[in-house]
């Protein structure tokens, strides 16, 4: 029989106002020699950083409620890292966080309780982060990992990260988030289901980065059913791309609110993305829908060559409006600053349109950030065997005049307006694609569109 360790037991006081990690962090250290459970009876708790240790259960008891320290100090701070930084500084440092797993095996963290984070940045901006904070779940190179049925609010750097991690289940988790929801970086063996998830940034983001100190690969990862909600990609492969993704099944989402993209898959590091499928997916006020891109930004150790992108496959897919504002959590610091909880689909920076002046039913001439849908590889780098089967997109449109050249080179940074906002279709622009496959393919829009529905550039294959 589990052994439990009631955190009341070791000094924790649950009253909304004393800081008990202290407390929480003897009972995962006592449970941790025995293994056993760390049991939070219902009450409020206060915490900074808690390290968990191998063969501990974290159990939350219904209706429990996890507050994070108002003082930004009292997490631990981020470690030393005694190696090449290539990725964004986030994904670089575990240490500052609330939960934190380094090198465990056999944890997990259930229960229906709620973990909120308070909206404490680095105001000092200490660690030259853009202010971010502490990350509720932090966990580096661990084993048999079980997140579930809790909520997490108002965190302001990455909610559930976990890099180097194998076999882990995701299910139940309830967000709403400033930055990033769930990000697994070079991990196998993962299952992310029945979650709800609202961000600031990206929703459910994939990672291949150097934080490890080595080339790595996110490899045999399943997501279904989930709901996501986003300021930027409501599925995202990067930008941190220096190894890999293979074997990725995405099945039954529902993605609704999202400003830039709702399904986007980039190699820009030297990254080989091979075997993705997303399947069921429904999509609802959504700006840019579908984004597959490989570049050659190649911010990592040198001598990478340019990665590859092959064997995706879209199937019953739909997306449709009508598009039209909504409330959501802001995006980073300086939307929290302005407290900017509204968004228009296709305004990029809401901060741009105080006085409402842009009429979300104006035509794609006077709103600027309508995407255009494109999947675009390189020359002689062409994306291969890209399948899209039962796609069906209602786009806003709108576009009356455009240009039908596309630049040949875009920006370093991957996103789905990198080649322009307004590409020359009103589905999807494809350009440098082997052995392309559309079988019942098809676009409309709410407003009339000059475009034509799919233009093609250097592709082959059955369309």
């Amino acid at each position: 029989m589990t052994k439990i360790f009631n955190v009341l037991d070791f000094g924790a006081k649950a009253d909304g106002i004393t800081l008990d990690s202290p407390a929480i962090q003897k009972a995962v250290d006592e449970a941790s020699k025995q293994g056993g459970t760390v049991y939070f009876p219902k009450g409020i708790y206060v915490l900074a950083t808690v390290f968990l240790k191998d063969n501990v259960h974290i159990k939350f008891e219904k209706g429990t409620f996890i507050l994070g320290s108002l003082n930004f100090y009292d997490f631990a701070q981020q470690e030393e890292i005694d190696f090449p930084i290539y990725q964004d500084q986030s994904h670089t440092y575990f240490h500052l966080g609330m939960f934190v797993g380094i090198g465990v095996n056999n944890i997990s963290i259930t229960g229906q309780a709620t973990i909120d984070m308070r909206s404490v940045w680095d105001e000092d901006d200490v660690r030259k982060i853009v202010h971010r904070g502490p990350k509720p779940i932090s966990l580096k190179e661990c084993n048999n990992v079980v997140l579930a049925d809790f909520e997490i609010k108002y965190a302001t750097d990455l909610a559930i990260y976990f890099a180097g991690c194998n076999d882990v289940d995701i299910h139940g988790i309830k967000m709403k988030v400033y930055i990033d929801g769930i990000s697994p970086d070079n991990c196998k063996n993962v299952d992310i289901y029945d979650c709800d998830i609202e961000a600031g940034d990206d929703a459910i983001v994939f990672k291949s980065s150097y934080t490890l100190n080595r080339i790595d690969i996110c490899k045999d990862i399943r997501i279904r059913d989930c709901r996501l909600k986003s300021r930027c990609s409501a599925i995202k492969f990067g930008t941190e791309t220096n190894g890999g993704f293979e074997d990725i099944d995405i099945n039954g989402i529902y993605i609704y609110d999202s400003r830039i993209s709702g399904i986007s898959i980039e190699s820009v590091d030297g990254a080989i993305i091979d075997g993705i499928t997303v399947r069921n997916v429904e999509m609802v006020n959504t700006n840019g829908l579908l984004f597959v891109h490989l570049g050659k930004r190649m911010r990592g150790p040198e001598g990478r060559e340019i990665g590859e992108i092959r064997n995706i496959i879209f199937e019953n897919i739909t997306a449709d409006g009508p598009y039209v504002p909504y409330d959501i959590v802001p995006a980073y610091y300086n939307f929290f600053q302005t407290q900017e909880w509204f968004q228009y689909p296709w305004i990029f920076d809401p901060r741009n349109n105080k006085n409402n002046t842009i009429d979300f039913k104006y035509n794609g001439q006077d709103t600027p950030w309508q995407f255009s849908n494109n999947m675009c590889g390189l020359p002689g780098k062409p994306i291969k065997n890209l399948t899209l089967r039962n796609v069906h997109l209602k786009v806003n449109g709108g576009v009356k005049e455009y240009s039908k050249e596309v630049p040949t080179e875009c920006g370093p940074y991957p996103e789905i307006n990198s080649y322009g906002n307004i590409l020359p279709a009103k589905g999807i622009y494809f350009r440098h694609v082997e052995n392309l496959v559309m079988d019942n393919v098809t676009v409309d829009s709410f407003y009339p569109d000059a475009r034509e529905d799919f233009v093609f550039e250097d592709v082959t294959g059955n369309f």
